[in-house]
Order: structure tokens, then sequence, then C-alpha cells
């Protein structure tokens, strides 16, 4: 069912995820973070959306992109030095 999901993809996820559990363990050890508001929302609202969707997922989209890219490269190049090395 997985074989086609490249192994980035999971190290991708797993940077998401364990980005967002750091974030919670902040919040919750933190008393007086939601006191401190920007523009009528609490700061946390900020951090964690500006943070994770536009820093996070542009690193990650590249990341997804980039990697299966420069592997499937990788193989062609092999595959056709393995062609000249049989003539």
């Amino acid at each position: 069912m997985f074989k086609w999901i490249h192994p980035v993809f999971w190290l991708g996820v797993s940077i998401m995820y364990s980005l967002a559990i750091v974030f919670w363990a902040f919040e919750v050890g933190q008393e007086n973070l939601y006191h401190f508001k920007i523009g009528g929302a609490a700061a946390p609202f900020f951090y964690t959306n500006f943070f994770m969707l536009y820093i996070v997922s542009l690193f990650l989209s590249w990341l997804w992109y980039y990697i299966p890219e420069r592997d499937e490269k990788k193989k062609e190049l092999s595959k056709e030095q393995e062609k000249k090395g049989g003539e």
C-alpha cells in the first residue's frame, strides 16, 4: 500500500508533527502566553500559523519536490552510463 510513497514524505510528516508537539509543549508550559494579544488574537495564533504555514510548509514542499526529482535524475544518469559501458 505504501510502496509508492517516497521515504522523504515520512521525514516531512515527522518534521511537521514534531514541531506541532514542540509548540504544544511550549504553550502548555507558559502560564500567561494567551494574555499577550496581537490585534485581538492570542500570540500563539500568529507564531504557529506564520511559522507552520509559511516557513515549514514551503520548506517541506521544496523537499518533497526536490528529493524525488534528484533521485530520478541519478537513476537516469546511471542507466545512461550502463548503456554506454555496455556498448
